[in-house]
């Protein structure tokens, strides 16, 4: 219980930080300060305000308290590909880490030389920037788009029902 207590104090430290306003006027802090705060976001808030960690606790103790019937098999994974153009591989690779993340089985397809894939996935997607993630055929989008998914649930949602 200490623990915990001590833990949820140091988080909400590190959020005051990452929400405070001192030195927004320094670029670099800026910058590093939005990076941090959306890499917190990504990973489910870990560091939030004491109010909002006690909160989630309280909203996670009666479900652990109760005893749940024989789990449904897990549905299986909608196919999901990653067409990449063969340029940016910094954005592929952060694509990769978000659904290797999620634990979201997914292939990547090279179309460098595939000019009809190429045209069809800039078609379905309506965007010209590589890569792009499809789940079952559908256009999620870049990484920007994936993101936002991510963030939203959506992507759980389409890739696993």
């Amino acid at each position: 219980m200490l623990l915990t207590q001590v833990t949820d104090k140091l988080r909400a430290l590190a959020h005051g930080a990452l929400t405070s306003t001192a030195g927004e006027k320094v670029a670099p802090v800026r910058v590093v300060r939005s990076f941090l705060a959306t890499a917190n976001d990504l990973v489910g808030r870990p560091l939030a305000p004491v109010e909002e960690l006690a909160a989630r606790r309280a909203a996670a103790a009666p479900v652990a308290a109760v005893a749940k019937p024989a789990a449904a098999p897990a549905r299986e994974a909608a196919p999901v590909i990653v067409y990449f153009d063969g340029k940016d591989h910094r954005t592929k690779k952060k694509v990769e880490e978000l659904l290797k993340g999620r634990d979201i089985p997914f292939r990547v397809l090279d179309v460098t030389n595939d000019e009809a894939t190429r045209s069809w996935c800039v078609t379905q997607a309506k965007l010209d920037e590589f890569p792009l993630v499809f789940v079952a055929g559908e256009p999620i989008g870049g990484l920007h788009e994936l993101t936002q998914a991510d963030v939203n649930g959506l992507l759980k949602k389409k890739v696993f029902g």
